[in-house]
């Protein structure tokens, strides 16, 4: 169990969230500017993550008829995995860094719910990086706060270093390869979202959106395989100071293989779930759990086999029509146990988000 290390990943979110309380305004928090509006979802996985093969959580936030919402996602991952059995072994040992650009536009026909039209391109860069040796020493930190062997991967330390990039072998004979230090377009995906059940900014109402997805497959050190789904997300604050956002999906692989050249499932489904807390009228704090089921056929691999998931942490401010939210996301095998596995080890992120009313 790592949640040691999760706490002490989520003190570089807190952080930067007691500089922005210090400095509020105490009266401007007041009913005189209008009740606490929910910033909404966090964007784990948005920008791939996960296994692949699955579409990324959403809340219920439409473009208002007319207006566009632009928005820039930096995400910095760290991969760091071993296993073996009596047919494979599965090496990864990198770091990614991505950058995505997400542009929506809303419409609003005669007859019918609003919606929004939207696509996202990703850029992906791999190398060494340096979130290696910050993990371990958060991993030391909590080893010896807890006492607990299995909180300190004793890999990232000791006896020959894992090789650098991505590796896949079946009874000795290479099945995907993908050595680190490499760039280039990840992903493109497009999106078409309807708001089903509206609520005034600020209120304790529910907003209910569906939406469908498809993900274009990009260079195949980044690819998150060509898929389609379809997602149903909500947003609903159940009091001045909290809110819930939850996301049900469903996604179709298109795909026979996937990148790491493995048989695929025809489906998989997913949710998200947390709730989002106010710490002051323009910032909260959000905490989410996020499950997948595995896009994979049996290989008898953890990596593979298992369902997954992640635990996010994150903080969110809202300056006017900018809406940034900064996040950590810690891995996990369902059902929520938290350890390594081929998703990224531990990732942080921040998305800016221009939503004009």
């Amino acid at each position: 169990m790592r949640f040691p290390v999760v706490a002490c990943l989520c003190l570089a979110v807190l952080a930067p969230v007691q500089r922005v309380m210090a400095q509020q305004d105490p009266g401007r928090s007041g009913p005189v500017n209008g009740p606490w509006q929910p910033i909404g979802e966090l964007p784990a996985d948005q920008t791939g993550g996960g296994r692949g093969y699955a579409l990324a959580g959403e809340g219920a936030t439409v473009a208002d008829p007319g207006t566009s919402r632009i928005a820039v996602h930096l995400v910095a991952a760290n991969y760091f995995y071993r296993e073996q059995n009596a047919d494979y072994l599965i090496t990864q040992r990198y770091e990614s860094h991505t950058a995505a650009l997400d542009f929506r536009r809303g419409f609003k026909a005669a007859h019918g719910p609003r919606f929004e039209l939207g696509a996202q391109v990703q850029f992906s860069e791999r190398d060494g990086g340096f979130l290696n040796g910050v993990i371990a020493s958060f991993e030391s930190l909590s080893l010896s706060v807890s006492g607990v062997p299995s909180a300190k991967n004793e890999l990232r330390t000791l006896g020959t270093p894992l090789p650098l990039g991505a590796f896949l072998t079946r009874n000795g004979r290479a099945v995907y390869a993908a050595p680190g230090g490499t760039a280039g377009i990840g992903d493109v995906s497009v999106v078409a979202k309807a708001l089903l059940l509206d609520a005034p900014p600020g209120s304790r109402g529910t907003r209910l959106a569906a939406r469908v997805g498809m993900n274009i497959s990009g260079k195949s050190q980044f690819a998150e395989g060509h898929f389609v789904g379809v997602g149903v997300g909500f947003d609903s604050k159940v009091l001045s100071w909290a809110a819930v956002h939850g996301d049900v999906r469903a996604t179709v692989a298109l795909d026979r293989t996937s990148g790491w050249n493995l048989p695929l499932k025809r489906t998989t489904v997913g949710f998200s779930i947390g709730p989002e807390l106010r710490l002051s009228r323009g910032s909260s704090l959000s905490m989410q759990l996020d499950g997948n089921t595995t896009p994979y056929l049996p290989t008898g691999t953890t990596a593979f086999d298992r369902g997954y998931g992640s635990i996010t942490i994150g903080a969110g401010h809202r300056f006017g029509s900018v809406v940034s939210q900064l996040y950590v996301r810690e891995n996990m095998n369902l059902p929520f146990r938290v350890r390594w596995n081929t998703e990224p080890d531990a990732s942080f992120g921040i998305k800016i988000s221009f939503r004009p009313h």
